[in-house]
């Protein structure tokens, strides 16, 4: 088996939009290591070498086609969670001003489509909060960059995050429109 064969393998599910939210998870998990380079690009060895912080929840999305074999409703409530915990986790290491916080955009579609119906408002709300936050709520960023690196890498944020909703909305699209799609 090769291994693309086997990572369609681990991310494959029955129930279309968990299969969805698996294929979602592995991408941002396997694009995890990718991030601090971009920060490393923008703000140099010397200071962005600290943003392998953001890795942090690597193997937490990488889990969730695991998740998904036990209990596909807590795999896709894991996929917007940990996203919405690592976004504000980035919010705090980058600061507000990066544009990291774009990232709660993909976590709010998320929770709103994959949730059941019960939660759906809350999940969808929590992704929110963080957005409505003033900045100084987060305080000095632990990675400090200058205004212009603020602007680099909140303009790189803003395609990245528009580019993941383009995905999740094309992803989702086929689920709601059926095996016929």
């Amino acid at each position: 088996m090769s291994l693309r064969a086997a990572i369609r393998a681990y991310g494959s599910h029955p129930d279309p939009a968990t299969a969805a939210a698996c294929f979602v998870a592995l991408v941002l998990g396997s694009n995890g290591p990718f991030y601090p380079l971009y920060v490393i690009a923008v703000a140099g060895w010397a200071r962005g070498h600290a943003a392998f912080l953001t890795m942090g929840a690597m193997p937490l999305f990488l889990a969730v086609p695991a998740l998904a074999r036990w209990r596909p409703d807590a795999a896709r409530t894991a996929l917007w969670l940990v996203g919405t915990v690592n976004t504000v986790w980035c919010m705090k290491l980058l600061g507000p001003e990066s544009g990291v916080g774009l990232f709660l955009l993909p976590c709010i579609a998320l929770a709103a489509l994959l949730q059941g119906r019960v939660l759906t408002l809350t999940a969808a709300g929590l992704p929110i909060l963080p957005l409505l936050m003033p900045a100084t709520a987060f305080g000095q960023p632990i990675l400090a960059l200058t205004a212009a690196e603020d602007a680099r890498l909140a303009a790189l944020n803003g395609f990245s995050a528009a580019c993941l909703m383009g995905l999740i909305a094309l992803r989702l699209a086929g689920v709601l429109r059926g095996p016929d799609a």
